[in-house]
């Protein structure tokens, strides 16, 4: 059966840069090595016996069959002097295991197609997703394969597509597109039930290009004026607190930066008010990333086609989209920290953000549904709370 292969340019141009790379993913975490890679690696002339010190056997499953062991530093054993691996240097690219291999490549099928993508986990990675302006063109080719896969649902499909529209529709505000994704969420939610046909969809978008064009979703945004600080702390310090309970080893160093920018903004009597990040974040980030107009836009198509919105681990439409704006909000509190903190922000200030965050986000299994269960006892619990985030 024919289906598409679909990449985008920030896939089809990454290249690893090896030794040069600031958050090396040789450094501090798990790194799997496969059964057939394993035995390669001992049977090696110039590898074998180096194998038997820098790999572990756990032999859990035929792609977890062994491991890297890490040095004091939390290096990968193979490493060499200058941060370059000896596998690849001595055997070449195809006698390394499907981790070292792959990432930070990753896919996901629908429908029969497969998308592929890139995890912001990597700094290079998310350099060329944030700031390569080739990004986000698609070269789709035809590729055939046996399996069979289920169709994704109409409802997804439209949702998708329609969610895209919305956030990329030309001359309006973020928070604007992003009000109306969390509208048509609602309906969504009720398609992906069956309490409305899926053409409900289809109304509901069309009335949001209306609204858009009139002024209305305008209104409706600004019309909230509920007292945004207090939610807006529970949910920064909530999930700060979780991310440092449960730090991974990998980037630990980077991820401290981030704790002590935060330090930093504390008053004389210690204490860290969400009104001094927002004006960081008005006074300073958002100035200084006036020559990255679209980071932003960037990130949440990324997000979008990376995460496949709505359909996120087993979340509703509206719960995936409140997960969204959270993730949102906490890479806009990293920045505006860290802009206070540096009086501005680089390129690297930007890239490190993005990827620490995710770095930390997607080593914890349980995340989404972590994240959803904060939102609701902090009260974010429909779409006028959610979007005080965007305050």
């Amino acid at each position: 059966m024919k289906h598409s292969l679909i990449r985008p340019g920030f896939v089809t141009n990454f290249s690893c840069i090896g030794g040069e790379c600031e958050d090396s993913c040789c450094y501090g975490w798990n790194i799997h090595i496969d059964k057939q890679s394993y035995k390669k690696t001992l049977a090696h002339s110039e590898l074998k016996v180096l194998a038997k010190t820098a790999l572990k056997k756990v032999k859990k499953s035929e792609q977890v069959w062994a491991q890297a062991v890490l040095n004091e530093e939390g290096a990968c054993g193979f490493l060499d002097e200058n941060k370059l691996c000896q596998i690849h240097a001595k055997a070449g690219e195809a006698l390394l295991s499907n981790t070292c291999k792959t990432y930070p490549r990753m896919s996901h099928m629908r429908g029969g197609d497969r998308y592929d993508s890139l995890s912001l986990s990597c700094p290079e990675a998310a350099r060329n997703i944030l700031l390569r302006p080739d990004a986000f063109n698609l070269q789709r080719t035809e590729i055939g394969h046996s399996r069979s896969y289920k169709a994704a649902p109409l409802w997804a499909q439209k949702a998708y597509d329609y969610s895209i529209q919305l956030l990329l529709k030309p001359e309006q505000p973020l928070e604007l597109g992003l009000t109306a994704i969390g509208i048509l969420m609602n309906t969504v939610d009720r398609a992906a039930k069956g309490e409305v046909e899926s053409s409900a969809i289809d109304s509901m978008f069309q009335q949001l290009i209306v609204l858009s064009d009139n002024g209305q979703l305008k209104q409706h945004f600004e019309g909230f004026n509920q007292d945004t600080d207090v939610h807006q702390m529970h949910a920064f310090t909530s999930i700060q607190l979780w991310l440092n309970t449960n730090k991974v080893r990998r980037g630990r160093s980077r991820f401290e930066l981030i704790n002590q920018a935060i330090c930093s903004m504390a008053d004389d009597d210690k204490n860290i008010s969400m009104s001094s990040i927002n004006q960081a974040w008005k006074e300073i980030a958002e100035p200084t990333l006036g020559g990255h107009q679209e980071l932003f836009s960037r990130y949440l198509l990324y997000y979008f086609y990376h995460m496949n919105f709505p359909q996120v681990d087993k979340l509703t439409p509206s719960q995936a989209f409140r997960v969204m704006l959270l993730d949102f909000f906490m890479l806009r509190c990293y920045l505006a920290v860290i802009a206070a903190k540096n009086n501005g922000l680089s390129e690297h200030d930007i890239i490190m953000c993005f990827q620490v965050y995710h770095t930390n986000r997607q080593h914890k299994a349980n995340y989404s549904q972590f994240a959803v269960d904060l939102l609701d006892k902090a009260k974010f619990t429909d779409l006028a709370a959610i979007l005080t985030l965007l305050s």
